[in-house]
């Protein structure tokens, strides 16, 4: 099992592998939804339809769910951190206002 360990270790996938997980998943179990509906109807059996579409289930979560390599292809590349702003100091013997009072000078 080791061998898995790289591909969990990141945890993260990008903005397109999101969005090809969450298609993936949704042709993934209307598929498995279809499969398990005419198993169902040529069988005549509930709990072969029933245990059709969780194998399709399990399969889906197996392909979508873990951080697989193939939604890991188009990494974000951020913006540099700017210097941080000068932090605002307020004068020590001038009483704080609240936002009422701001609001209600402004309208004077």
């Amino acid at each position: 099992m080791d061998f898995l360990k790289p591909v969990f270790e990141s945890g993260r996938i990008d903005f397109n592998g999101q969005r090809c997980a969450s298609q993936l998943a949704t042709v993934l179990l209307v598929g498995a939804g279809a499969a398990s509906l005419a198993m169902g109807f040529v069988t005549q059996r509930l709990e072969l339809c029933f245990l059709t579409y969780a194998l399709g289930v399990a399969l889906t979560y197996m392909l979508v769910l873990p951080p697989w390599p193939f939604f890991r292809r188009h990494p974000v590349s951020w913006l540099a951190r700017k210097s941080a702003p000068a932090p605002v100091t307020v004068p020590e013997n001038e009483p704080r206002r609240t936002l009422v009072e701001d609001i209600s000078d402004d309208s004077s």
